[in-house]
């Protein structure tokens, strides 16, 4: 039985894609077994902390978030909670400024507070916006601990997060540890149970992963590293917080997950908005793959296989999608590729069903879920073409949540 160049096409293009969605996940569940099993030791006593959150224009969470900070689970001492500012031109700055009387340093716009529990909370006030990445860049090195903990101002940790986050640095190999970003519903959302749903299958993914220290990049809205092994990223890296952990693991330390270490973020406000993010994600994964091809190497093990399968392999879905679409429009001559393009069609149509509902403001997981799939896909397609013309700016626009 020979297969001619259009059924090799496609039925490579559905083989990578069944692979990056369920091949590989059932390859993790087999070696689930032989993954290491260990319980973090407690740190005493516990480690100096940098908590860094940079912001723009975050008037309506910033007050909420240092709040939380300062109600964290954690020796005030040993904690400096830092609000690296934009170029925020609404209140953001002075609603910081208002926990204490500031005390400005010399020669500098840098403004210290301090927190009733002993906690240092530090403004820098950059005034001219220049993206997350290059505010990073500038902050961490000004970072008075060894232990460097990264937040976003609308995210929110649970008390013990930091404890669960640094404890695994008693293991010296460990250089990164990522927590558990959870999702709820904004008021009027209609996203927060898709965005569940994915993540609760990433969180799955990350899990066995990070069982093997090769978590493979980390979510901004909380991680930890030691500040020694910080990287400053080139000032047009667009997913810094996913290189960022990457390079570490490239240095040969464990980059790990650890789902006890909680934060929540509101979920967008539709899946539009969702959507817009995404494609600046998508332009910034293109970017990353070409910062990080040493990774590529199958000398890497087991971080390579899982970079392949979980990273790289999916951010080509689209593509693949796509070239199984129009090789099966070229079949379409021969029976049994007939049924499996009209399987593609009404997959689609039901993608638009649920975009149509979603516009309605009603619920439908069903259809509502091809939808997200096929959007996110196409988010991811924008992406690149976004990081190929070199349109993706490095600023970010606050999602609407």
């Amino acid at each position: 039985m020979t297969f001619s160049f259009l059924e090799i096409l496609f039925w490579t293009c559905v083989f990578f894609i069944l692979y990056a969605y369920i091949f590989y996940p059932i390859l993790l569940f087999l070696l689930k077994p032989f993954s290491p099993k260990k319980q973090p030791p407690q740190l005493q006593p516990w480690p100096k902390v940098s908590i860094v959150i940079a912001a723009y224009n975050e008037e309506k969470t910033i007050a909420r978030r240092v709040e939380n900070c300062l109600a964290l689970d954690y020796p005030g001492d040993s904690l400096e909670i830092i609000i690296a500012s934009d170029g925020s031109t609404d209140q953001t700055n002075s609603l910081v400024q208002k926990f204490s009387p500031s005390l400005t340093l010399p020669h500098t716009q840098d403004k210290v507070f301090s927190g009733c529990g002993g906690e240092k909370v530090v403004l820098y006030d950059y005034p001219q916006r220049r993206g997350k990445v290059n505010v990073l860049n500038d902050t961490v090195p000004k970072a008075h601990h060894d232990i460097i903990v990264f937040s976003d101002a609308n995210t929110i940790f649970e008390r013990d997060a930091v404890k669960n986050l640094v404890r695994h640095f008693k293991d010296e190999r460990v250089g990164c540890v990522c927590g558990q970003l959870n999702f709820v519903n904004a008021q009027g959302s209609r996203t927060g149970e898709l965005e569940g749903v994915y993540w609760k299958f990433e969180t799955w993914l990350k899990k066995e992963e990070g069982a093997r220290g090769s978590l493979l990049g980390a979510n901004g809205g909380i991680f930890a590293l030691r500040k020694e092994l910080f990287v400053q990223c080139p000032p047009g890296t667009i997913v810094e917080d996913f290189v960022i952990a990457m390079k570490i693991l490239q240095r040969g330390y464990k980059v790990i997950y650890d789902p006890l270490a909680r934060a929540t973020e509101e979920s967008a406000s539709n899946i539009i908005h969702e959507k817009k993010r995404r494609v600046r994600i998508g332009a910034g994964d293109f970017q990353a793959l070409f910062m990080l091809l040493p990774m590529l190497s199958p000398l890497r093990g087991f971080s390579a296989l899982a970079f392949w399968s979980h990273k790289v392999i999916r951010w080509f879905v689209p593509f693949f999608m796509v070239g199984a679409f129009v090789a099966n429009l070229a079949l379409i001559g021969i029976p049994v590729y007939r049924l499996l393009f009209i399987g593609q069609i009404l997959f689609y149509l039901c993608a638009l069903f649920g975009q149509i509902l979603n516009w309605s403001g009603v619920h439908s997981k069903f259809f509502n879920l091809c939808y997200y799939f096929v959007s996110m896909n196409s988010a991811l397609l924008l992406g690149f073409f976004r990081f190929l013309f070199k349109t993706q700016k490095v600023t970010w626009e606050r999602t609407q949540r």
